[in-house]
């Protein structure tokens, strides 16, 4: 869906920023509208992790093979436009959760034939791993967009835009029937003596090395609350699961909270209302540093006409319900 004015685009979360920087690059007018007072979002607590591996069974992830090339080729370009580094690929490690979990995989290391892997004895390493800083690629994303006049600080109330809300946008009228499963998560950023800071630790949580002995602690997953309150019951968890992955000694930063968008298939919402002249780009949930810039630069493509959308993704998988 073509526009003869300006696309407005809600939310300078991490979606809405990946996608306004594709429409930049494609030469697609647009305005940001986003008030940062307004809501909270998953983007200011993001862990960041990209990994190609999912699952106990260390399953290749969904479109890897399209995602990762991409997301290698994206955002180090887009760190050249900012002049500030975010992306930082680096190894993620594995352990066997157990010798028996250990014997189950190795038994079946010729099934797991993907070439993201590297077997140890203890565990598997997993090439093209890494994280994003999503702090500061917002951060720095909207001082980029703000220079250009781009950016409307302003909470917006219309309904021709597209809609890059993360978890409220189950409350915006036009998506209420999208089949939204929001789930809160919690992390912590420490000090430590302890933890390597030459990769990613994944055992049941993960152990990121920020620099300086920083690390980010996560993550906890909830359902039942929505609130931006941190909770006792989430620093125990994260607490117990540092323990796990052999780190005692820490000093604790902060704790962060954050809603992540996820769907109850496990795809992202993405294309123009099948009756109204809204957009959405929405629904990535825990993997939205892997996911947004492929399907940005997927639906940019649409918008110009030279292909279409990944049928798993596109919001036309629900236009049934908007017709009721």
């Amino acid at each position: 869906m073509k526009s003869a004015n300006p696309y407005i685009i809600v939310g300078q979360g991490l979606a809405g920023t990946i996608l306004a920087h594709h429409f930049w690059e494609a030469g697609i007018p647009f305005k940001i509208w986003d008030s940062p007072s307004t809501h909270f979002t998953s983007s200011q607590a993001a862990g960041g992790i990209f990994n190609p591996v999912t699952g106990r069974k260390l399953e290749q992830t969904w479109l890897a093979d399209e995602l990762f090339p991409y997301l290698f080729d994206y955002y180090p370009r887009l760190e050249a436009i900012l002049g500030t580094r975010f992306f930082f690929p680096m190894p993620l490690f594995r352990p066997f959760a157990n010798e028996e979990m250990k014997s189950w995989l190795v038994e079946r290391k010729e099934q797991i034939h993907h070439s993201y892997l590297r077997w140890e004895s203890n565990g598997v390493w997993v090439e093209q791993a890494g994280w994003v800083d999503v702090v500061t690629l917002l951060r720095v994303s909207r001082a980029y967009f703000a220079s250009k006049g781009l950016l409307v600080e302003s909470e917006y109330t219309g309904s021709q835009a597209i809609f890059c809300e993360g978890f409220h946008g189950q409350q915006n009228p036009l998506w209420s029937s999208l089949p939204f499963l929001p789930a809160k998560g919690e992390l912590m950023e420490i000090r430590s003596d302890v933890p390597s800071e030459d990769y990613i630790l994944n055992k049941n949580g993960f152990i990121v090395p920020l620099g300086s002995r920083h690390f980010k602690v996560g993550a906890t997953y909830g359902w039942k609350e929505f609130t931006n309150e941190t909770t006792p019951e989430a620093l125990e968890e994260l607490t117990k699961k540092l323990a796990l992955m052999g780190v005692g000694d820490f000093e604790l930063v902060q704790q962060k909270t954050g809603i992540r968008p996820a769907t109850q298939d496990r795809r992202p919402f993405v294309g123009f209302h099948s009756e109204k002249e809204a957009g959405i780009f929405n629904g990535f949930g825990s993997k939205g540093v892997s996911l947004m810039p492929y399907f940005a630069k997927q639906w940019t493509d649409e918008i110009l006409g030279k292909s279409t959308v990944h049928p798993e993704v596109s919001i036309r998988r629900f236009y049934h319900l908007f017709s009721v």
